[in-house]
């Protein structure tokens, strides 16, 4: 913990990332696919116990000091958000150009609303 800082770091360990390939692609397969203002998720339930994130930040969105800062504020948003569903998911994340000109707290409303309604089809499904 950081002098002064009430927080405690939350790290981003393994268990929480989608690191190989058929992941990813179990995810692009057969994942509810939702578009949101900032950003695009593909969510599909998760045989692991804990949701899991991926992000594929393609050169579309800038260079590489763009493509990182878009992964970094992805993973924040994903550290603050608390899954209450009681799903364990796996979620890959494609950013947009938009997502580097909004305000932070437009960014994580527009990911846990794209969440939420990903969330509500698979329990249809």
């Amino acid at each position: 913990m950081s002098p002064g800082s009430d927080v405690a770091p939350r790290p981003f360990d393994k268990s929480r990332r989608l690191r190989r390939r058929a992941e990813f692609q179990k995810v692009f397969d057969s994942g509810q696919r939702i578009r949101g203002r900032f950003l695009t998720l593909l969510v599909v339930t998760s045989a692991a116990p804990t949701t899991r994130l991926g992000i594929v930040a393609s050169r579309k969105i800038g260079d590489s000091v763009r493509r990182n800062r878009a992964k970094r504020l992805i993973r924040e948003i994903f550290r603050h958000i608390q899954q209450a569903n009681g799903t364990a998911v796996d979620i890959v994340v494609i950013p947009r150009v938009e997502l580097f000109s909004a305000p932070y707290a437009t960014l994580e409303e527009d990911f846990r609303g794209v969440l939420s309604r990903c969330i509500a089809r698979l329990r249809k499904a």
